[in-house]
């Protein structure tokens, strides 16, 4: 199979793993938001915004280096996994030390034990389905984000529902369904065989420390990036106003399910493909080609349809979050690209230089949440993100150079971003004929990405005609 195909391939199943689950779950809104409040569903926000942010701090990121190191045949995957498993637990046992500490901050002391538990079981789930998707059990990995959606949903209702437990329940159900998820990838992929504790490999893993440790502040710059902003409002504007940005957060979480599932099988064929010289160039060019004018497409179709989309999946009182919604999809957009960027850094193993353009953006956000919060509200904090996700770009772009030759395609980029920017402001004003005049834009944007869309398109048919004949 040609390496389009492969990457097709293994897309197509994280698609139909993923892409409808996840989907189930944005569908979940219109429940959750009828049983929460705007605070608590603020309040659930940051529970679970902090526990993302701790969990690479606790564990060293090491989820990362399972993937680089158990592709890589000249390590054994069975210590590659017990040293993952290893660094979780030690990790925990430190962080538990600091339990004083969050039990000091009034905005998190009521909530420390079942901080404590959804990192606990967060971790372990990387490890075990970053470790399933090395493997290449790719089908597995996919179903298992199915099954972990609908059990999700399923403690949801019975939390939420029947037992009425409110921003607990929802954030309880997650973790249930981390614990039912380990447990099924123990199962059914036979994860006890690969722990070897008799013969540890100190060697191999100070190699996967050395991988995995400078990514710890890439995450805490992405996580100022896109999260401190609701900390920001929560102080400034308080809960209500917090739970209006997360939820105004969940929209452009649309163009995210779609860049996760694709980024997941780029992965796979980005390490796979390295060091085959100018024809991984060309295959890197036309890859990225694609999945740009993908995201932008995507990101003008999600413009087109965000009240319709609030109207229908938002109770009434959450209703004036869509205007928060234009910045964070354009940011979207540019945070999935420097992501794509970033998988460049994990083919070399070079990720000592991977902060920089995460920490100029961190950097830029902190600045300008501090000047436009208190004057400009929830959309100053939205506005915010997009700046310091357009800086991160900025500085990828230009640093990865270094590393791989790969045409960016700087002036459709530019082109399809004002053209982004010109929809957002159009439907902020409101006029009158907004859904006709947000279609023409989509339209307009499919033209100047024309060009890649017909290769495109005709690129996937042959894929599927090969499929279809081998």
């Amino acid at each position: 199979m040609s390496r389009y195909g492969r990457l097709m391939g293994n897309t197509m199943v994280f698609a139909i793993g993923s892409f409808s689950s996840k989907l189930l779950v944005f569908f979940m809104l219109r429940y959750y938001t009828s049983m929460l409040t705007p605070a608590e569903f603020g309040i659930s926000d940051r529970i679970t915004t902090t526990c993302n942010l701790l969990m690479p701090f606790v564990m060293l990121s090491i989820n990362e280096a399972i993937l680089r190191f158990a592709m890589d045949r000249s390590f054994s995957r069975a210590q590659v996994f017990t040293i993952g498993i290893k660094t979780v637990l030690a990790g925990f046992i430190v962080f538990c030390v600091f339990s004083p500490v969050f039990l000091a901050i009034d905005m998190l002391s009521p909530y420390t034990l079942i901080i404590y538990a959804y990192v606990l079981c967060g971790m372990l789930k990387s490890v075990c389905a970053q470790f399933v998707r090395s493997l290449g059990y790719v089908r597995l990995f996919a179903f298992d984000g199915f099954f972990a959606t609908f059990t999700t949903i399923g403690l949801n209702i019975l939390f939420l529902s029947g037992l009425g437990w409110g921003l607990y329940g929802y954030v309880g159900s997650i973790i249930g369904s981390n614990i039912l998820s380990i447990l099924f990838l123990f199962v059914v992929a036979r994860l006890g065989r690969y722990l070897d504790l008799a013969h540890p490999n100190p060697r191999l893993f100070r190699e996967m420390l050395r991988y995995s440790v400078p990514l710890i502040p890439t995450t805490m710059f992405w996580w100022i990036v896109s999260a401190s902003d609701r900390y920001m409002v929560t102080w400034f504007c308080g809960d209500t106003a917090a739970g209006m940005l997360a939820t105004a957060h969940k929209i452009p979480s649309l163009l995210t399910i779609v860049s996760a599932i694709f980024y997941q099988a780029w992965q796979i064929s980005a390490v796979s493909e390295s060091g085959q010289g100018r024809s991984t160039s060309k295959f890197y060019s036309e890859t990225y080609d694609y999945y740009l004018t993908l995201l932008f497409l995507a990101g003008s179709g999600i413009m087109m349809l965000i009240q319709p989309i609030t109207k229908i999946l938002y109770a009434p009182s959450y209703y004036e979050s869509w205007r928060f919604v234009p910045f964070l999809v354009v940011g979207e957009v540019f945070s999935s690209l420097v992501t794509f960027l970033g998988s460049f850094y994990m083919v070399s193993k070079r990720n000592a230089t991977v902060p920089v353009a995460i920490c100029a953006g961190a950097v830029v956000n902190i600045g300008l949440n501090l000047l436009l919060i208190p004057r400009a509200g929830v959309l100053g904090a939205s506005f915010a993100t997009l700046v310091s996700y357009l800086v991160s770009f900025g500085i990828r772009a230009v640093d990865i150079r270094r590393l791989v030759e790969i045409d960016l395609r700087i002036l459709p980029t530019a082109v399809s971003f004002l053209l982004m920017m010109a929809q957002g402001s159009l439907l902020m004003r409101s006029s009158e004929h907004v859904f006709l005049i947000q279609l023409g834009m989509f339209l307009l944007m499919l033209l100047v990405n024309l060009r890649a869309v017909v290769r495109l398109v005709f690129g996937v048919l042959g894929q599927l005609r090969s499929l279809y004949q081998s």
